[in-house]
């Protein structure tokens, strides 16, 4: 399956809306669908989503991410989520790939979180050159930490 990344429209909200939504991030985070949204179409309006399109220029997923967002210098992932039929092809993969190439042309680290409770995504991220660098208790839950990652340009 061709895979292209481009910048996030608009017209794409119910697409990012549905991965997002059959996350646990949002099943663990987000109290409905109306709180869901407003975080995406806030995303939108601040340019800051790319989506993951087949050739069929359907959205399959979304990552989120902020060119200054770590102490206002690094690049951060705010989130990313990829439609339930679609997950374990690669395609969450592409679009780090796609921040990360963003995020070295800004920075020689890049940075996100990771919930406690999504061990597969950590080490997912860790496979790819992420490492640990610090733990925050109750960022967003009591009872949940959040791993903070960052993966440093390689020569």
């Amino acid at each position: 399956m061709e895979i292209k990344i481009v910048e996030g429209e608009i017209k794409y909200i119910d697409d990012c809306l549905e991965a997002l939504m059959n996350s646990e991030l949002a099943c663990t985070y987000l109290p409905d669908e109306k709180t869901a949204k407003k975080h995406l179409v806030e995303a939108f309006e601040r340019k800051e989503m790319y989506l993951a399109l087949n050739d069929e220029s359907e959205c399959l997923g979304y990552i989120r991410f902020v060119l200054n967002g770590t102490f206002y210098d690094f690049p951060y992932v705010c989130n990313i989520a990829v439609k339930k039929n679609f997950r374990s092809r690669g395609i969450g993969k592409r679009l780090l790939g796609y921040f990360e190439e963003i995020g070295f042309t800004h920075s020689d680290k890049v940075f996100l979180l990771v919930s406690s409770f999504n061990e597969h995504a950590k080490k997912l991220y860790e496979s790819i050159g992420y490492k640990q660098v610090g733990l925050i208790n109750d960022l967003f839950k009591d009872g949940i930490s959040e791993y903070i990652m960052m993966k440093v340009k390689s020569l």
